[in-house]
């Protein structure tokens, strides 16, 4: 049977921001596989070091949402360790949205209703989302509850492990006391460009009063987090994103490569797009770390506004001293609204060698990254093949300069399958192997 994932997106969106909206966080887990959490800013707050939150190998993908297929995933397999990350600053009125991607495995085989996600100020839980699982359907309800420890409102159980889904989840200060609300959507196909084309939610609203106890309201919420609740789990969670606003239009931008090279006393970003609509243009930021508060803007390119065939970009950063970057592109609408590019990084003191990554995430559905790194500038190739060694595609075919390149590939119109991908770059020639899965 082919294996597909449940996606749950808590915020759907590019945040293209219209008004004054942020971005409070978006965690794509684009670290090694196996790496626990608490080595990447999470912090345990129940169970530290029991049974800890890990990597998982491989991310999940879902058309349209700007946080699919990018590095690896969480998995919570146990009902040992709980953890928390920090919101870049505490929310304490207006609306909280919150996205991410979420794989209920067959694996998954607990019967006892749980809750693997909620907000939180560092004492009181909030929006928590809850799975379950019926052993007689082997199917999953969701959950949704203001602040106790059990769901005040639940699905009945029609959704199907290994299955993707969409969902949003909506919190609300409302003055006063014992009356913020939380919301629900899930949704089983496309992304709504907005909440009111998402139609009513599926579970909410619900508030701290209609569960019968006394928890005030927040103050102020600042942190998000993961819970194991059952050693008979099996929970991927991938691409976490929160915000103050929802806007669930699909990227306007379609980037399908971004890469860095060695330049004269610099480093030269390179990215091209496929499509464009109302594009305005790039803010090319650069860090010293991969963490949300350190960027540094450090020039614009003008984008092509419209336009429905390919354009390439380019950009040389010479603000440098050395040592590893992190460079990403903020593309802006003309409108103001933005959203932000899959990181890359360069390091101007590691030398180079002739490298070909496997691809991520992998198995994949129905996009991949695939990264090579070319130690001196050459003629590049890469290629797709099927098992019988037949070619199906050409990725790459162009004079390229030294340094780490990214291009994507679309297997839209191929059938699951194992496929074979290599690299040719002057006398460097090498293949690996990626799955399909769809």
């Amino acid at each position: 049977m082919v294996r597909e994932k449940i996606i749950l997106l808590f915020l759907l969106i590019p945040l293209f921001f219209t008004k004054a909206q942020t971005l409070f966080l978006e965690e794509n887990f684009d670290y090694t596989s196996n790496d626990l959490l608490t080595d990447h800013g999470w912090v345990a707050h129940s169970g530290g070091g029991t049974e800890s939150i890990t990597v998982n190998n491989g991310g999940l993908t879902y058309s349209g949402y700007p946080s699919s297929g990018i590095g690896n995933a969480a998995l919570l397999d146990n009902n040992g360790e709980d953890v928390n990350i920090s919101l870049t600053t505490g929310v304490n009125s207006g609306n909280i949205y919150i996205s991410f991607l979420i794989d209920v495995t067959s694996s998954h085989t607990t019967i006892t209703d749980g809750y693997i996600l909620h907000l939180y100020n560092g004492s009181s839980h909030y929006a928590r989302f809850f799975v379950d699982y019926d052993n007689a359907s082997e199917n999953i309800a969701f959950g949704l509850g203001q602040s106790t420890s059990t769901a005040d409102l639940k699905t009945s159980y029609i959704y199907s492990r290994d299955v993707t889904y969409l969902a949003v989840i909506k919190y609300s200060f409302i003055v006063g006391d014992l009356n913020d609300e939380v919301r629900l959507w899930i949704i089983s196909s496309g992304v709504p460009s907005n909440e009111s084309n998402a139609g009513s939610p599926t579970l909410g609203p619900t508030t701290t009063t209609s569960e019968g106890n006394s928890l005030a309201d927040p103050t102020s919420i600042d942190r998000i987090a993961l819970r194991q609740y059952n050693s008979n789990q099996n929970i991927i969670v991938d691409g976490i994103r929160v915000a103050d606003d929802w806007s669930l239009t699909p990227l306007p931008v379609e980037l399908s490569s971004f890469s860095a090279s060695a330049f004269e006393n610099g480093i030269k970003l390179d990215w091209k797009t496929e499509t464009e609509v109302n594009n305005y243009g790039f803010e090319i930021e650069h860090s010293l770390t991969s963490l949300e508060t350190m960027w540094k803007t450090i020039g614009f390119i003008e984008g092509n506004g419209n336009s429905n065939s390919p354009n390439e970009y380019s950009f040389i950063d010479k603000d440098i001293s050395g040592g590893k970057y992190y460079y990403r592109l903020k593309q802006i609408d003309n409108d103001g609204t933005f959203t932000y590019s899959k990181i890359i990084d360069f390091d101007t003191g590691k030398p180079l060698s002739y490298e070909l990554d496997q691809n991520y995430p992998n198995p994949f559905n129905p996009v991949t990254t695939i990264k090579f790194t070319i130690p001196e500038a050459n003629k590049v190739t890469v290629n797709v093949f099927n098992v019988l060694g037949e070619e199906i595609a050409e990725i790459v075919n162009q004079w390229m300069e030294a340094g780490t390149h990214e291009v994507n590939f679309d297997a839209t119109d191929l059938n699951s399958g194992i496929y074979l991908y290599r690299i040719k770059a002057g006398n460097f020639v090498t293949t690996k192997k990626m799955t399909l899965l769809k």
